[in-house]
């Protein structure tokens, strides 16, 4: 900054200047500090925006309609080291007994004895098939043509088996084993042989098996109509609904029970999360908004509505009621409020709740509590879910109109089977598309069936095939001796074409037999007027514009004998305080209208003006600086052509002194 600090006058020009400009530089303090408080309340803001998103996290739990936390299921058993059992959502909460009286096991086959692992091996071709599985063929040649080459080729190039080399001490000899990647009576190894004699030792595995391949077998009840079921595997999953079972061991006669529960505790650790989330928000607005009388200080948020009104609409909800339910308050399961505006938890009386043994409370009524859910008087209509478009519908249910009811993909065989077919090599192979998937090229066993035998087969090959995966099929026979194939999955992504192979002819295919399913259509009915929906599968789902049912799901299991003229069922939809207190936080939140970003917009506009009037405040102090700068000059020109002037003039005396003074003389 220019300075003109005593050139003539020898004033303290800028210390000056400063006092004339202090006006404007305590306006510019004012300024900022009021920036500073803006931007603290802004911050402070920001920490119910985050409190808030934790609360919502936590809510989520609690308002989910499928795999919800309160149809989690606890499983024991009496014995793990035989048995151990997980539960889903629809598993029924009762006792199973059950003993398990053989283990599933692969196969297992060895070759003759080689006198070393460096022995060479015939070259050429060597293929192994396991079951159903296809055929896989490895290459032996020169730089594989020992023992342990073999082993390895099989290991890194076959999916369906494993290979050792194994020492046989009895026979002072080494073999190769083969153990079959899959378990169950129907996986036993074959090995077809196309290796040169005459280049090394042929493997040999036609000898006994050394770990024959067997199913497990276990036996359901304990009675006399008691139930035997077998397995491929370890893992059960069917035998009973949603459980799914891990055998350990063979213990014949040893009866087990398998417990199934409800999980009381997750679902208590859900609704204590919720409880921590929402007093944390609330405390968080408490301290942000207090005055403290003994330090005289008040915190950031002190007064303001915004935040009020957040805190008070949170309290409002936790302390209201759910319209159509019998239990409408968290009170009524041991959730309380106090005078602080904080919940709290009688985890008594929420576990009595929660396992039904509180009086006058239905466990299914404290999932109604919660979230958004909803209860339908058809056993073929079944709520799924919804968003925080879908409205409750109070006292008055919505109606549910089928027009068309979800049906699968099938195709009848062309032609009738035979009463008794051959199945052998050269009718064995075929391939099929289900759901737009071309499975490999599967085999069914070779033997000869009847008509409903060869059913079950052609099912269990199919369900077998690792590219149709999920995909499954039923395979049946009419009443004309055709084959039915027919998907599980319903609607039009269900497709079935494109049987061909060499077992088409004998199971009557001729390969033209296609067909796809058919989505559910149909339609919500609130008060007589008609709200649209769109079908996927068995799923209707409203339209995400409709005024009540948007984005409503349900499922329609109804046949098309059951879909009558106008409405099927009646659905009810209830909102539950969380799921309140959900569209709320969505609703403050909201990234367009939502108050905090109305808010957040207001601070930072606010400190945009404060900006801008610092902006000023500064340009005019410069101005003024400026000006003051140039008025200083100038004064400290005209001192010094004042100090010229009289010097000139002092001057001049003196030598009018000294002429007056030399003349005398």
């Amino acid at each position: 900054m220019f300075s003109i600090d005593g050139l003539v006058s020898g004033f303290d020009t800028t210390s000056i200047i400063d006092s004339l400009l202090a006006f404007q530089q305590r306006q510019i303090d004012t300024f900022n500090s009021r920036k500073a408080e803006v931007a603290t309340k802004q911050t402070s803001f920001k920490g119910v925006e985050a409190q808030l998103l934790t609360l919502q996290s936590s809510l989520g739990r609690l308002n989910r309609a499928t795999a919800s936390v309160f149809d989690a299921r606890n499983t024991t058993t009496t014995n793990k080291d035989v048995v151990t059992a997980t539960a889903g959502s629809g598993a029924i909460a009762t006792n199973y007994q059950l003993s398990v009286d053989q283990l599933a096991t692969a196969h297992q086959i060895a070759s003759q004895g080689f006198s070393s692992t460096s022995d060479q091996i015939g070259t050429g071709e060597i293929s192994f098939k396991v079951g159903n599985n296809a055929a896989q063929t490895i290459t032996i040649d020169s730089s594989n043509n020992t023992l342990q080459g073999f082993v390895n080729t099989i290991n890194e190039q076959v999916d369906d088996i494993s290979a050792s080399v194994v020492f046989d001490q009895a026979s002072n000899s080494h073999r190769i084993l083969l153990t079959s990647q899959h378990t169950g009576a129907e996986n036993v190894i074959n090995v077809t042989n196309n290796l040169d004699p005459l280049e090394g030792i042929l493997p040999d595995f036609t000898g006994p098996a050394v770990q024959p391949p067997l199913n497990a077998i276990i036996t359901l009840g304990s009675g006399l109509g008691a139930i035997q079921a077998q397995y491929d595997s370890n893992t059960v999953d069917g035998l009973i609904e949603d459980v799914t079972l891990e055998l350990k061991k063979a213990d014949p006669g040893s009866v087990i029970t398998i417990g199934v529960e409800e999980d009381v505790e997750t679902a208590k650790e859900a609704v204590t999360d919720f409880v921590e989330d929402f007093n944390s928000i609330i405390d968080f607005i408490t301290e942000q908004t207090r005055y403290n009388p003994d330090t005289q200080e008040a915190s950031p948020l002190l007064g303001d509505r915004s935040v009020s009104t957040i805190k008070n609409q949170l309290l409002s909800i936790v302390s209201g009621t759910v319209p159509g339910s019998d239990l409408s308050r968290l009170s009524q399961i041991g959730i309380d409020i106090d005078a602080r505006g904080k919940l709290s938890v009688d985890d008594t009386k929420l576990t009595s709740a929660l396992k039904g043994e509180l009086e006058g409370v239905d466990p299914e009524s404290v999932r109604k509590l919660f979230g958004l859910n909803g209860t339908s008087d058809s056993s073929g209509i079944r709520y799924l879910g919804g968003t925080v478009r879908t409205k409750p519908t109070n006292n008055i249910p919505y109606k549910v109109d089928v027009t068309q009811a979800a049906e699968r993909a099938l195709v009848t065989a062309t032609n009738a089977a035979a009463a008794s077919t051959v199945i052998d090599s050269s009718n064995k192979e075929f391939q099929i598309s289900v759901d737009g998937i071309t499975s490999e090229t599967l085999s069914l066993s070779e033997g000869t069936y009847t008509t409903q035998e060869l059913a079950s087969q052609l099912e269990k090959v199919i369900n077998k095939s690792s590219k149709l995966g999920v995909h499954d099929v039923s395979v049946s026979v009419d009443g004309d001796g055709h084959f039915v194939i027919q998907t599980e999955a319903y609607g039009s992504a269900a497709k079935i074409e494109g049987f061909t192979g060499t077992a088409a002819t004998a199971l009557g295919f001729d390969g033209t037999e296609i067909d796809n399913g058919v989505n559910v259509a149909g339609k919500f009915i609130v008060n007589g007027v008609e709200e649209i929906a769109s079908g996927t599968g068995r799923i209707l789902t409203g339209d995400p514009k409709n005024e009540n049912t948007a984005d409503l799901r349900v499922e329609i299991t109804l046949g098309p004998a059951d879909v009558v003229a106008g409405a099927e069922g009646e659905l009810s939809v209830t909102e539950g305080i969380t799921g309140q207190l959900n569209d709320y936080i969505r609703e403050v939140m909201d990234s367009e209208s939502g108050l905090l970003k109305t808010v957040n917009d207001s601070f930072e506009s606010r400190i945009e003006s404060i900006d801008k009037s610092i902006e000023q405040v500064e340009e005019l102090t410069e101005t003024k600086r400026q000006y003051l700068l140039e008025e200083f000059a100038a004064l400290e020109s005209v001192i010094n052509e004042l100090q010229t002037t009289g010097n000139f003039i002092s001057s001049q005396l003196t030598n009018l002194s000294s002429l007056k003074t030399g003349g005398n003389k």
